[in-house]
């Protein structure tokens, strides 16, 4: 998906030590409730699909699969502040918590489905790119190996690009003040529960970042 090499590098290394931080906190953060541990194996599981989407072989993956993958995780991240067994403005904080991370994977999902087909349209393998409607073929040394030519889709995919740099923006900000404030807690688990967080909220900071620059890649 990205021509440039100094980026699809960039990416690969971005996605790739989310992936690696996420799976990290999913089995060692033994002490969280499952949901918080599933929720960072979730996000891990995306990074490596942003991973994958950022080279030439990601496009041979299945594109279906994905995208029912990803929806269903955006409605669990709903469904599952809902279900909590709490008063109504408990479940509604709760809520509001998770509503970026459904959108992200929503966003993953529609990311998908738009290349994917693109993909069934016109056959299998980035060397037929060329042949898909809905995508327009770049120059050599552009930015991106294929975009999307439908204006709703490249309108949305522009409408998705900003709402993600501006939860980025959000996360790497709070990420920052807690990290900040974390050697000013006392004792040493509220400490490291304090770094952990502001590491947590600056990961989903820089995937939103990651994915926010994929889709103006898309663009």
């Amino acid at each position: 998906m990205i021509a440039a090499t100094g980026l699809r590098w960039i990416a690969t290394l971005l996605f790739c030590t989310l992936a690696a931080y996420g799976l990290w906190r999913a089995f060692a953060a033994r002490s969280h409730p499952w949901t918080v541990r599933l929720a960072h194996g979730l996000h891990a599981v995306m990074a490596l699909a942003m991973f994958a989407m950022a080279w030439s072989w990601g496009m041979d993956l299945p594109g279906t699969p994905q995208v029912v993958f990803f929806s269903a995780v955006a409605a669990w991240f709903v469904l599952a502040a809902l279900a909590l067994p709490s008063g109504p403005e408990p479940r509604l904080r709760a809520l509001a918590g998770v509503l970026p991370h459904a959108v992200m994977t929503g966003a993953m999902a529609w990311m998908v489905d738009a290349m994917s087909s693109g993909m069934s349209a016109g056959g299998t393998g980035a060397a037929q790119a060329h042949d898909m409607p809905g995508m327009d073929m770049s120059a050599s040394g552009a930015l991106a190996t294929m975009t999307l030519s439908g204006t709703g889709d490249r309108w949305s995919a522009g409408l998705l690009a900003v709402v993600l740099l501006a939860l980025a923006l959000w996360w790497l900000a709070e990420g920052f003040d807690r990290g900040r404030l974390a050697p000013r807690t006392t004792g040493g688990a509220a400490s490291g529960g304090a770094v952990h967080a502001a590491w947590d909220v600056s990961c989903h900071g820089l995937m939103a970042l990651g994915m926010a620059v994929m889709f103006v890649v898309m663009v």
